[in-house]
């Protein structure tokens, strides 16, 4: 059995007391041996890890009866590795432009990390995806939507092992030197990715990188396209959306599934063309009628300008003056035309 399976947390000065019903992670020291210590989750939780901590699950997840994780949380992520991690780089930047060409995903939408090592990790916010709720199969709904969008002549680089069940995955924390390079675990700008050389984004992992290299969750909204994969990975895995991620036609919205809520309806209408003033007339209406309590006049703009950056889809759809066609500044993001993506490769 693994060491960290064994591992008694009770005993343990390291771990800490997490209640049965809350959202839990874990982190340890060293990377192939060493106990995995459990500790809460929660926004605060880099402040509370202590200095020994290099590395940490990806996902939280609570428990369920049998003592075992009964439901994951977390962004989608995954990971390219390599001997030569300027072939990861290149996948990476394949994929990148995959998921803005094909998917109409917005570049601010991802979180890169040069690893400090042989290649690159990745994540997107659950909103932008709709995993807002989470899943009791999370890992392994991941897996299949990385199959289905990033095929293995995509990204022959990408690691497709890692979406474990049980405690999860573990990556390095950003900004920890590693012990087997020397080098840092750092953010890269989207736009780094694609326009620096690999020698520079090397460059960047001789040192801790600090500062605000993407926005903040509250400030992405669904990706229709990848909403769908979402939904459906669920259903091939014999699951309907969990019921806290959709809400019935008629009945009041409660807090932390309003903005998911009215994102969807946005995002129905902006595939058929919709301009962003009818968006916003719309969801007005589903706010005032069914938001418990009702969200403020800005944020339903923010929705709103959020979803208009994207394309429409079907005949007759036309471009409004948020969408990718042109260069746009929404809710304090930098919006990117397609156009100028392909101008940042090399």
């Amino acid at each position: 059995m693994p060491h960290h399976l064994r591992h008694d947390a009770a005993c343990c000065p390291h771990c800490k007391t997490v209640p049965p019903d809350a959202d839990r992670r874990h982190w340890k020291h060293e990377a192939k041996v060493g106990a995995w210590h459990v500790i809460a989750d929660g926004p605060d939780l880099t402040a509370r890890l202590p200095s020994i901590a290099h590395f940490l699950t990806i996902l939280r997840y609570r428990l369920g009866a049998a003592e075992s994780p009964a439901h994951y949380g977390g962004p989608l992520y995954w990971e390219f590795d390599a001997d030569d991690p300027a072939d990861a780089c290149e996948d990476l930047r394949r994929v990148v432009e995959r998921l803005c060409e094909k998917y109409n995903c917005p570049l601010e939408a991802l979180h890169v990390w040069h690893s400090g090592g042989r290649g690159f990790h990745v994540t997107i916010p659950p909103l932008v995806i709709g995993a807002e709720a989470g899943h009791p199969q999370l890992p392994r709904l991941y897996a299949a939507i990385i199959a289905q969008l990033f095929p293995p002549h995509i990204a022959p680089t990408l690691d497709r092992s890692i979406y474990n069940m049980g405690q999860g995955r573990m990556w390095y924390l950003p900004n920890w030197r590693r012990s087997d390079t020397g080098r840092y675990k750092v953010p890269v700008a989207i736009q780094e990715v694609l326009h620096n050389t690999y020698a520079e984004l090397e460059a960047f992992t001789m040192r801790p990188r600090k500062g605000l290299l993407w926005p903040a969750d509250g400030e992405l909204a669904p990706c229709p396209a990848l909403v769908r994969y979402y939904q459906e990975a669920m259903a091939i895995l014999g699951d309907n959306v969990p019921r806290s991620t959709s809400v019935p036609a008629g009945t009041r919205i409660p807090k932390g599934q309003r903005n998911a809520t009215l994102a969807r309806l946005a995002g129905s209408m902006r595939r058929v063309g919709a301009s962003q003033d009818a968006m916003v007339a719309t969801l007005m209406t589903e706010n005032r009628l069914r938001c418990d309590p009702p969200l403020s006049d800005g944020e339903i703009m923010r929705i709103a300008a959020s979803i208009a950056r994207y394309r429409p889809e079907g005949p007759g759809a036309t471009m409004s003056s948020g969408g990718h066609g042109d260069m746009a500044t929404l809710g304090g993001i930098r919006t990117v035309a397609t156009t100028e993506v392909m101008a940042w490769r090399r």
